[in-house]
């Protein structure tokens, strides 16, 4: 399995954005939110929206950052061809990398059960 996260599985551009913003399913935990949309391409990509107002410090962004990717990488071949957008929510910085990830795999499998592939 390849693991890396390759520059076709990011949402780089605003129009890739605001794709997923016109059309898109909500996906909610306490701390964060996952938008996503079907898409009719290879494979899945990620992107992030972490407010500063939200994630105060920048090394909480950047490990949040860390740990989604991380996840992504590793559901993104069971993941359906959807685009995702994660957005952060008050409470995000407290909340540990071990819980996070866990919280991610949940989100992961309802999307998995939910989304046509």
């Amino acid at each position: 399995r390849n693991y890396k996260l390759l520059k076709s599985s990011r949402l780089l551009t605003k129009a890739d954005f605001d794709l997923v913003f016109a059309d898109a399913r909500s996906f909610r935990d306490r701390s964060f939110m996952l938008l996503v949309r079907h898409r009719e391409q290879e494979t899945a990509r990620l992107g992030f929206i972490i407010a500063k107002k939200k994630v105060r410090l920048s090394v909480d962004r950047n490990r949040i950052r860390r740990v989604v990717r991380e996840s992504f990488r590793h559901w993104r071949a069971e993941l359906p061809m959807v685009d995702m957008i994660f957005i952060s929510q008050p409470g995000l910085a407290s909340m540990p990398n071990l819980k996070l990830f866990s919280s991610l795999e949940k989100q992961w499998s309802r999307i998995i059960s939910t989304m046509p592939k």
